[in-house]
This record gives structure tokens, sequence and C-alpha cells, in this order.
């Protein structure tokens, strides 16, 4: 058999299988094109504050305009109160009630030009502040804190001497505190507790009319006789009153009316009479006094100074109202009337008035209440007012200022006007006799002008016949010395008392 066919066909098959058993080479795959890789662009960093930048005292440094609005409101919406202190009074002042929120955007804006710089910015509080409302605040604060002077009355031993003095009193300058208040809210960061001084306080206190009342009482315990005061405050009605009613003799001092009465009978004054007037109010002259009697009544001579004198006491006592007022007879007429043997209206016998009494004649009298009102008179129809302009066709506001002014030439400086400063205006009238001395006026003072009247009477004993002015016109004058610090209060070195405060 021939086998080579066979073989030759196994080997073939051989070497198909030997074939499908071998792997196949690895094909290559053809690479896709790679893109070139790109970093993305980093975001521009926003502009921040510097380090230190405060606004509204709120630490905004290192923060963007958005950050640092965040930080604000959150800081600035719930403002935290803040304390005033002055003296031992603290008091909380809410900044909301006084409009002072903080404007958050305006605050930026005012540091916007800050935003990515490398300097700080600082910007202050900014805010509606109702100054108002602060002054309203600091005024109860003002009122709370306040200190008030204290009043001392200083007295001599060796004479009856009472004044007044004082330590002044301390209070809050409410202006000056608003200002202090505002520029301290001002600041970029304000301070919880702003301390705000008291001062002394500049205005001089005036002693209330009780407590003058009571030294005018004490004085007159001191004196050996009888005291009669009258003031009268011409800014507000208010009187104080002592013995003001009690009748003493009139003296000089009633030659205010008999210039009043000529003013109202007079149109003009002749080149005499104007003597006369200037001789009866400077130097007192009782001879001047009797001729304006007489040309008031329309003639001359001392018989028609007797009908001046009367028509004088019906004017005071009718048209004015005034009780215990008058003049009779003309001065110096005793020796008159006993070699004319001329009758002559008189007073009813002592004791007349109120008590306590003293002794006075029949002829010439007067109170300190009475008299007073003749000034009140005078003064109100210089300002064109009052009785004097409704009753009397001849008086302006013009000639009763001319009376005042008269009155102001007065050379008396031993009584009302030694208990007043040097330079003080005092319009007045004085008078004196062996037993009396009196002055009476208005006085103008920085604090306020008064009407007053003091007369003094003691009674003469033994083997006296007159009480020297040594004795008598300080008493006068410390009268008025009172009345003028009650009103103008001396300035005390509080290091130089004795005496306690009242």
């Amino acid at each position: 058999m021939n086998t080579r066919p066979r073989i030759a066909a196994l080997l073939l098959l051989g070497l198909f299988v030997l074939a499908a058993c071998t792997p196949a080479a690895a094909v290559a795959p053809t690479p896709s094109p790679v893109p070139t890789a790109t970093t993305p662009p980093s975001p521009t960093p926003l502009p921040v504050f510097a380090a230190g930048s405060r606004l509204a005292g709120v630490d905004v440094g290192g923060l963007t305009r958005e950050a640092a609005r965040e930080q604000l409101v959150a800081l600035l919406t719930e403002p935290a109160s803040i304390t005033l202190q002055a003296g031992d009074v603290r008091v909380s002042l809410d900044p909301s009630e006084i409009g002072l929120t903080p404007a958050v955007d305006d605050l930026l804006a005012a540091a916007e030009a800050g935003l990515g710089r490398e300097q700080p910015v600082e910007v202050a509080r900014t805010g509606d502040l109702d100054t108002e409302a602060l002054r309203t605040q600091l005024s109860d604060l003002a009122e709370e804190v306040a200190v008030p002077a204290a009043i001392h009355v200083i007295s001599e031993t060796k004479t009856i001497s009472h004044s007044f003095g004082y330590t002044p009193g301390m209070i809050l300058d409410v202006d000056a505190a608003l200002a202090e208040v505002t520029r301290q809210l001002q600041r970029a960061e304000p301070p919880s507790t702003i301390r705000l001084t008291l001062i002394s306080d500049p205005t001089p206190p005036q002693v209330d009319a009780e407590r003058l009342l009571a030294e005018v009482e004490a004085m007159a315990e001191e004196w050996d006789g009888v005291i009669g005061f009258h003031l009268y405050d011409l800014a507000t009605g208010e009187e104080l009153r002592f013995h003001d009613t009690t009748v003493f003799a009139g003296a000089s001092t009633i030659k205010v009316a008999i210039m009043l009465n000529a003013y109202i009978n007079l149109k003009q004054f002749t080149e005499k009479q104007e003597f006369w007037l200037g001789e009866m109010i400077k130097y007192s002259d009782n001879i001047s006094a009797n001729h304006l009697l007489s040309a008031a009544a329309g003639g001359t001579g001392t018989e028609i100074a007797f009908t001046g004198a009367e028509q004088m006491s019906a004017m005071l006592a009718d048209d004015l109202g005034l009780e215990n007022l008058y003049l009779y007879i003309p001065y110096e007429a005793i020796d008159y009337i006993r070699q004319n043997n001329i009758k002559y209206k008189r007073g009813p016998k002592d004791p007349v008035g109120d008590p306590p009494y003293t002794e006075t004649g029949t002829t010439l009298r007067a109170t300190p209440y009475s008299i007073a009102q003749v000034y009140k008179a005078i003064d109100a129809c210089a300002n064109d007012e009052g009785v004097l302009l409704e009753k009397f066709d001849l008086l302006t506001p013009e000639r009763c200022q001319e009376m005042l002014d008269r009155l102001a030439t007065n050379a008396d400086k031993t009584r009302m006007v030694a208990g007043v400063p040097r330079g003080t205006r005092v319009e007045h009238k004085s008078g004196w006799i062996e037993d009396m001395q009196a002055d009476a006026g208005i006085v103008r003072t920085p604090a306020g002008d008064y009407v007053l009247a003091v007369y003094v009477y003691k009674k003469l004993t033994g083997d006296a016949y007159m009480w020297p002015d040594e004795m008598m016109a300080p008493v006068v004058a410390a009268f008025s010395r009172l009345a003028y610090t009650a009103y103008n209060p001396i300035l005390l070195d509080p290091d130089t008392l004795d005496t306690p405060a009242d």
C-alpha cells in the first residue's frame, strides 16, 4: 500500500493545526490627536481695606467692601448705651433715642477710596444726631446734678449789721456739655463713659422774702427802739413789710411829695423854682421846700405855704389814697404861727396808726408803707403807666423820669447810700429829727430794682435832746445793706467761713 500521500496529508494537517495554535501578531492602533492641556485663569482678587482700617470704630482691616458691610451691620445695628457722668450722678444715654444710628452705606462710601490701598483708612461714626433730643436729656441731667449756692449771714457784734453772703453752687453748663458729648460721639470709637465737668454757678442767688424778713426781725430785736421797714420789688411786685404802718415823724422824707405836688401843679419851672427843687432834694433845704409849697398853690410867702401844705396833703390822701402821710404846716413855721396866731390843720394826737408807736407830733407824719407808694407811683409814671398819669394832666413819663433824676442827686451818703456799693444809683430822700432818722427811695441794682423805706426811732431819755448821727444813721445804712445783699449777696471764700451755710 502506498503510504506517501497519507503522510503528506497528515503533515499538511499538522501544519494547519500548528498555525491555528500560534497567536497572531498585535497590530498597533493609530494614535488619535491629543489636545494640548491649558491652566484656567485665576479670578482677580477683590480689593480689601488695609490692616488697621476702622469705620465708626469697627475694625475692617483685611475685609472686602461686602465683608466690611456685613461686619458693620452686625456690630452697629444694636448700638451700645453710653454712660454720662456729671459729679456723682451717672445716667445712660441710648444713642438710638438721640438719632445716633450709624449709616453703614455712608460709612462705606466715605471709605471707598481706601479699598486696595496700603494705608489704613479711618472714618468717624456718622448719624443724624438729634441735638434737641440730646439737649433735653442733658437739661434733665443738669437739674439732677445742680448743687445750690449756700447762703450765709454775716453779722457784727459791735454794731447792728447783718448782710448776706454766699458760696457758689455747682451747675452743668448744658451748652458746653452738648458740645462735648457731640464731639465724643463723633469719635471713631466713642467712649463708653463720657465725663462732664460741673462748673461754679456764675449767677449769684437771691435771698427769698421769708429769709430776708427773718433777718429784719432779728436786727430790729437788737435795736432799742422801733424799726419800720418796707421793701417793694419793682419787677415782681413782691412786698416785704415790717411795722410799715407804724406812724413816724415825716421829717424831710415827705419832701419827695412836695416835689411831686410841684410837678402836678406847675407846667414848667422858673429859674428860681429850679433852684429850690435842687436845694430841697440835694441838700434837704427847708426854706426851698416852703417856697415850692407856695408856688404850687399859686403864690408866694409863708401864708400861702400853709395852703400849699394842705393842698399836697389832700392830694396824697384823696388822689393816692395814702393814710398818715401829710404835712399841714410849712417847715420852721412855729414862730410864724405864734406871732400871727395862725390857725392850722392838725392830725389826731399820738398814738396813731398801728403799734408799735412812736412820738410824731400832729402835723408832719409818714409811714414806711405810704412813703414807698409815692416812689412806686413816680416810677410807674416814668414807665408810662399808673395812677399819676391817670389823674394829673401835667404829668408825663418824661417829667416823672425827671423827678427820679433829681432824687438821684441827693447829697446824703450816710444813710441808705452808705449801705450799698459805691456807684449804685439811689433815687431817694432822707430825713432826720431829734429821735428819728429815715431814708426812702429806689435802689437800682444788678440783680433787680426795689423801693425801700427804712425808719428808725429811739425814745429820748434823760438829758438827751437829740440822738447823734453816729448812732442813728448807721442803723438806717445797716437795713439798706441787708436789703441790697438780699438781691446781691457777697461772694465769699469758703475757706474763710466760720459760720455754717444756711
